[in-house]
């Protein structure tokens, strides 16, 4: 302890590094900071009702089903009695039951049902509960303590058109995608350049906003710049020029989460919507190959390309090579280092890091 100018004993506050903002598991500094904010889990259509699974998030593992009322519902990842893994349960009416002994348990995680036990079932039989909601396809989960604040709502991507969500996991740890700048572009992506009208390598920096960060670039045949916002922690904003490019699209909105699911992987969720007419929707759907909705098949020639089996040029379909080219330079970059070779450069990549240990 010390003592400031008035003398008053004082808390000397720890010293944060970057590694603090790469682990995330219960207890670590960023760990309980992601755990203030809602997180997406799954997209809404991937879950029916009367299934549950098991889902892992913030090296923590939980169940995630839906009720035969449709609501979804989050609770602990075993039984409070013998251990056995709840999804493996079955669902009645909003309650989850277990498959071995039969204990039931309510949406919130009480035990409401023992078979076989007369004495009605104590606070102590209870299994986590965590506070669910939907929004724009996809289930968020609280995971923090106390009552969770209101959800963040996106007004723009609520409108009408065609909206897509898309999930996708990664064996990298999410910082890898989050602190991810345009400056790549311009070589990760070149051979993309002349379809976008740009090229040279394009000039970024970064400021911090009220919500989080803005992200600018400009390119030198370009007199404009372009912008994209990412929100505390792990939330990006943008309107994407390889969406803006395709056919038809006069306007596109894109927000994501970069979700860990633990310190060596992390799932990304997508919300995209095209504001077109539903004429425009149709013909968009019509135009669209079956690999476009074939991400996993896009994962295994990016993992390919790592293995050094196959090059981006033996990628023929090219409807994913943007996907599949990011997902290479994030993913190649291993697991989580002592240290990060940065540069004057990356402004961007320094900013989040100061911005996510000043908010810790």
């Amino acid at each position: 302890r010390d003592r400031d100018v008035t003398g008053v004993q004082t808390c000397a506050l720890p010293i944060l590094t970057d590694a603090d903002l790469v682990r995330t598991g219960p207890g670590t500094i960023a760990g309980r900071f992601m755990r203030r904010f809602w997180q997406p889990v799954f997209r809404s259509e991937d879950l029916p009702k009367g299934r549950a699974f098991p889902v892992r998030i913030l090296s923590e593992d939980f169940t995630l089903y839906r009720g035969e009322t449709g609501v979804a519902h989050a609770v602990g990842h075993r039984c409070s009695h013998r251990g056995t893994q709840m999804n493996t349960g079955f669902i009645e009416g909003d309650c989850i039951r277990c498959f071995y002994h039969g204990w039931k348990f309510d949406g919130d995680g009480q035990c409401v049902e023992r078979p076989g036990v007369d004495e009605p079932p104590r606070p102590a039989h209870a299994i986590r509960g965590y506070p669910t909601q939907e929004y724009l396809g996809l289930v968020f989960v609280w995971f923090g303590e106390g009552d969770p604040p209101p959800l963040p709502r996106f007004e723009a991507v609520e409108g009408e058109g065609l909206r897509e969500v898309t999930h996708d996991v990664m064996p990298c740890n999410y910082f890898f995608s989050l602190e991810n700048d345009a400056f790549h572009f311009a070589f990760a992506h070149r051979d993309l350049l002349p379809q976008k009208g740009l090229s040279g390598v394009p000039k970024v920096w970064a400021e911090e906003t009220d919500w989080g960060i803005a992200c600018y670039d400009q390119w030198p045949n370009r007199n404009t710049f372009s912008v994209a916002q990412k929100g505390m922690p792990n939330v990006g904003y943008i309107v994407p020029a390889a969406i803006m490019l395709a056919k038809n699209m006069k306007h596109a909105l894109h927000v994501s989460w970069r979700v860990p699911i633990d310190d060596a992987s992390h799932a990304t969720f997508r919300v995209n919507l095209l504001t077109v007419s539903a004429e425009e929707a149709e013909k968009i759907r019509a135009s669209r190959t079956p690999s476009y909705y074939d991400r996993p098949a896009a994962i295994k020639l990016g993992d390919a390309i790592l293995r050094g089996e196959i090059t981006f040029d033996d990628v023929k379909d090219r409807t994913h090579i943007e996907f599949i080219q990011d997902y290479v330079a994030q993913v190649g970059q291993g697991g989580v280092r002592s240290e990060e070779h940065t540069s004057e450069l990356q402004s961007h990549h320094d900013l989040v890091c100061r911005l996510l240990l000043e908010k810790k």
